[in-house]
This record gives C-alpha cells, sequence and structure tokens, in this order.
C-alpha cells in the first residue's frame, strides 16, 4: 500500500500544477491582452491589470512551488535529519565522555583504596621481628583479626629444632573486668578489654603464660616468661629461648596469614584462618580452622578427617580416625602435627 501511494504521489502534482501554470499564464495574459471589458476607463483598468498580474503570478508560483514541494520537503527532511543525527550523536558523544570522566575517577579511587590497604599491612609487618613492640604486635593480631586470618586473634610458632619441645604463641585475648559482671553475665553496655598473652608449651605438655602490659618492652616479657616456666619445673633458665629466629617466625607467618587471607593468584595454597605453624622454615606446615596444610607438597587433609562427631540416643561420641603419614614426611613433624590438629578440631 505504501509503495503505490508514493507512485501515485508524482501523476497528483503534476496535474496539479498544469492546471495552475495555464490557469495563471491565461490570467496574466488576459490582463495585458488589451480591454477585456469594453467601455472601462484607464484607472478602471489599471486597477484590474494589477488585480489579474498579481493573481495570474499567484497562480504561476503556486504552480512552482507545487512541481518543486516533494524535492523541497526532502531536502529539509534530509537536512534536519541529519542535523539531528549529529546532535544526536554529539550528545551522546558528550554523555558518555562525562560518564567516563566520572567512573574513572571513581575506579581509580577505589582501585587506590585497596593499595592503600594492602600497602598499610605490608608495612605493619615488615621488619617487625626488629621492632617487636607491644603496639606493633597488637596491631597486627588485630589487623589479621579483621581479615580472618589468625583462629582467635592467636598464632603459634615452633621455637625449637624439634617438634613439640617448644613453641610460643601470641594471643589477643578479650576479657571482662570484675565490676563488669552481674549474676553470671556481663552488665549490659559494658565493654571487654583486651590484653596481650605471650605463651609457651612444651613437649612434657607444661604450659606458662604471662601479659604482656603495654609499658614493658618484649625483653621484659620474654624473661617473665622464662621465669615462669622454670617456676614449673618446665624449662630452667639456663636453657635459654632463642628469640631471633622465633621472632622471624612469627613476622614471616603474619604475612602468610594476611596474604592467604587476601585470595587471588600467587598466594600460599593454604585455606582457612591459621591456628599453629611448625616444622621447617623453608617447607613449614600450617594448621588451620579449615584443616592441616603442607603447601610444599600441594597436599591437604580437611577437618574432619582428624576427628570424626557421633550423635545420637541423647548423647555425642568422637573418634581419632587414623590418618596415613605420607611419605615424604618427616615422622617428627608429623607425629606432632597429626596430635595437634586432633587436639585442636576436638574442641568444636
Amino acid at each position: 500500500m505504501e509503495k503505490a501511494s508514493v507512485e501515485q504521489t508524482p501523476k497528483i502534482h503534476l496535474g496539479w500544477v498544469a492546471v495552475l501554470a495555464l490557469s495563471g499564464l491565461l490570467i496574466t495574459a488576459l490582463a495585458f491582452g488589451g480591454r477585456f471589458v469594453p467601455g472601462i476607463g484607464e484607472d478602471d483598468l489599471a486597477v484590474w491589470q494589477s488585480i489579474l498580474t498579481n493573481f495570474g503570478v499567484g497562480l504561476l508560483s503556486a504552480a512552482v512551488l507545487l512541481l518543486f514541494e516533494p524535492k523541497f520537503r526532502k531536502v529539509v527532511t534530509d537536512t534536519v535529519n541529519t542535523a539531528t543525527a549529529g546532535v544526536k550523536d554529539e550528545v551522546r558523544e558528550a554523555f558518555q565522555a562525562d560518564i567516563d570522566e566520572r567512573l574513572a575517577p571513581l575506579a581509580e579511587r577505589i582501585a587506590s583504596l585497596y593499595k592503600a590497604k594492602l600497602a598499610d599491612q605490608e608495612a605493619l609487618v615488615t621488619d617487625l621481628a626488629d621492632n617487636f613492640t607491644y603496639e606493633r604486635v597488637t596491631q597486627t593480631l588485630r589487623e589479621a583479626d579483621a581479615m580472618a586470618a589468625l583462629h582467635a586473634k592467636s598464632l603459634r610458632v615452633q621455637a625449637e629444632d624439634v617438634p613439640g619441645k617448644l613453641h610460643i604463641s601470641l594471643q589477643l585475648r578479650s576479657f571482662y573486668s570484675a565490676d563488669a559482671w552481674l549474676n553470671g553475665q556481663p552488665k549490659r553496655g559494658a565493654q571487654p578489654e583486651e590484653e596481650l598473652v605471650l605463651s609457651a608449651y612444651t613437649n612434657g605438655g607444661n604450659d606458662a603464660s604471662v601479659t604482656w602490659e603495654p609499658d614493658e618492652d618484649f625483653a621484659t616479657v620474654a624473661f617473665d616468661l622464662a621465669e615462669e616456666l622454670a617456676s614449673q619445673g618446665a624449662r630452667g633458665l639456663k636453657q635459654q629461648i632463642i628469640w631471633d629466629p622465633v621472632l622471624a617466625r612469627f613476622e614471616k607467618n603474619f604475612k602468610v596469614a594476611l596474604e592467604s587471607s587476601h585470595g587471588g593468584d600467587g598466594v600460599l595454597g593454604i585455606d582457612g584462618a591459621v591456628v599453629e605453624v611448625a616444622g621447617s622454615d623453608s617447607a613449614p606446615w600450617y594448621l588451620t580452622n579449615k584443616g592441616l596444610y603442607y603447601p610444599n607438597q600441594s597436599w591437604s587433609l580437611p577437618a574432619k578427617s582428624f576427628v570424626t562427631a557421633h550423635r545420637g540416643y541423647g548423647h555425642e561420641s568422637r573418634t581419632f580416625p587414623d590418618v596415613e603419614k605420607p611419605s615424604w614426611a618427616d615422622p617428627a613433624e608429623w607425629n606432632y602435627m597429626v596430635s595437634r590438629a586432633r587436639s585442636h578440631f576436638d574442641i568444636f
């Protein structure tokens, strides 16, 4: 239907053009063809010639407009469309440029926040062993806990070459003061306090703990721990703890725990919040709240491999399945880590 109407339109226009043009010519010719009304005066003749001439020229003009109107309309339409398209493109480009300008700084600001956070964490643990202060250790434990990198705001490392002989832990404990309790519960609105605790665990099962006060340097706290061990008969004062490698292990494994919590490529293959690190410094074992890991062999076992809970008849029992030692595992390291894993997962 649209095609038929398009084809008929030129024919209708040409017919009307011919009628208008002929009419205009005849009327114009009549105006100057002589006296068309007998007896008309000179003044009246001039008036009628002017009227007929204007009318004839008007008809001729209408014929010309009618003839060229489709082309004129097309030119105008094309011009308007082109101009409109240009304006649309310009508006679209300007709008996109504005969006890009707004989003680019936003993306940069977000990326800078990530970068700054990671840089702050790295700075927090860098050279920690050389500047082992109450403030830095506390901040590190808090940051690691905020990233779910450590279990219970605590980290335990091996202090002697033989696994199980001596291990040291740092923990930031939360507690309520004596006047914050009421009927066995913390008072409403009471805020917990924090204490930094340094602990030692020996192969005889003895352990000792001392509180690290904010105004104490580490040397004082380390000696207090040695005295506490001696008072329990676990380790004599002549068996001095060599602290340099211990502090280096704390620094290294705080960093490992934080980096592992970030996820992504290039991090150590461990999962979960770190509980303890033991074994050699070059190939350590990692106990986390999700299992036992030995990244050097890309090996791991989940928590359920060490303790199995059985529920029924209103009681619960637990068994400790046998775990086969890998052929590459050092027997002393393996025995200690399996024992620690069972002990840790047995409380859950």
